[in-house]
């Protein structure tokens, strides 16, 4: 089933409801009225001609990649490829675009013939070197799909039907945030490059949420010293939907969490809820966490998980498919259990509704 149909549904519920009650408003006024049918018809004509002739002009080029960085993505798919979920790797392809601003980081698709199963997205650490910033697996929900992106300027009306102008697209990168910035003759719109939606920056603001640096030491590194294996990968299966129960926000934000303390969380709850109040918008939080992954250093044992030693991954948002260092989503934001459902299909921590005088 693909992954973001399925998953943003919830995202989008209440924008849905509201488009249908639009259009309802809309059907009743082009009964009405011929001159609204036909404006309606415009309307359509409009949008299929940016669909098909202006949104295809959207897109990404591939750039030769420098050595260091390629080989660092060799080594990296490999050691990933060993194991579950990523066992499709092996032997992969790859596609390497710049992400800006300036070339400071570079998305790098894995292929196989010619359909991506895979992402990662590599940084270029301060000091040198490259970083991880986050990689996961699949075919659908992955950041910076194209497809989806003309399906979605399309649908929300975003290029103006007057519009003559060149219709540019920037594939961007802020700290755990995949970015597109839409520019038309007069005006810019970024976007969330992961589950689509309009982000409410002004261009000061992106500047400044996209400049930011991302936490050196809560990733996978090049730098010498810094080899590490990666464990077979932990999947809980858990809700995936920040939005399916709420009352997680009624839940205090958890201390500190490591490799071991995670993994224990996400067996006994199957997830856990992440947000960055204030902040949410700069993440694309909230999201659940549905599984982990630690990566040792050579002859670290998996009990010394919870150790300085490792850098832990956690599987964030719909399907558990991004997988974002763990130390930066706890300086940036709040991890909060799920409710405890107790026998009878009560709640823990909720009040039980009053009853009524006989």
């Amino acid at each position: 089933m693909n992954i973001t149909a399925r998953r943003k549904g919830s995202r989008r519920r209440g924008r849905m409801l509201l488009c249908l009650i639009l259009g309802l408003t809309l059907l009743a006024a082009s009964a009405a009225s011929p001159q609204a049918l036909a404006s309606q018809a415009n309307r359509t004509t409009v949008m299929q001609a940016v669909t098909q002739e202006v949104l295809p002009g959207l897109e990404m080029k591939p750039i030769p990649a420098p050595e260091t960085l390629q080989a660092f993505t060799r080594q990296t798919i490999s050691q990933l490829s060993a194991d579950a979920p990523f066992k499709e790797w092996k032997d992969a392809g790859t596609e390497v675009y710049p992400l800006g601003p300036g070339t400071r980081s570079w998305l790098v698709n894995v292929m196989h013939s010619g359909q991506r199963i895979g992402y990662l997205i590599i940084s270029a650490a301060d000091q040198g070197g490259y970083l991880l910033s986050e990689y996961g697996a699949g075919t659908d929900g992955l950041p910076y799909s194209m497809t989806e992106l003309r399906q979605y300027v399309a649908q929300q009306g975003l290029i103006p039907s007057n519009s003559s102008g060149a219709i540019g697209v920037t594939a961007l990168y802020a700290p755990m945030l995949p970015v597109w910035k839409i520019t038309t003759e007069n005006r810019t719109l970024y976007l969330n490059a992961t589950v689509l939606e309009t982000l409410p920056w002004s261009q000061s603001q992106a500047e400044h949420i996209l400049n930011a640096a991302p936490e050196a030491s809560a990733m996978l590194s090049s730098g010498p010293g810094q080899a590490r294996a990666p464990q077979p990968a932990l999947r809980s299966g858990g809700e995936d939907d920040p939005y399916a129960d709420l009352l997680w926000l009624t839940a205090p934000g958890l201390k500190t969490l490591n490799g071991a303390s995670l993994s224990a969380l996400l067996q006994e709850r199957g997830s856990l809820a992440f947000q960055s109040p204030g902040h949410n918008d700069t993440l694309g939080a909230p999201f659940m966490i549905t599984g982990s992954q630690s990566w040792l250093k050579p002859g670290a044992s998996r009990d010394q998980g919870s150790t300085e030693a490792a850098i832990v991954y956690a599987a964030a948002g719909p399907g558990g498919i991004r997988y974002l260092p763990l130390s930066a989503l706890q300086k940036a934001g709040t991890f909060h259990k799920l409710p405890v459902l107790l026998p009878g299909g009560a709640t823990l921590g909720s009040a039980a509704l009053p009853r009524s005088s006989p």
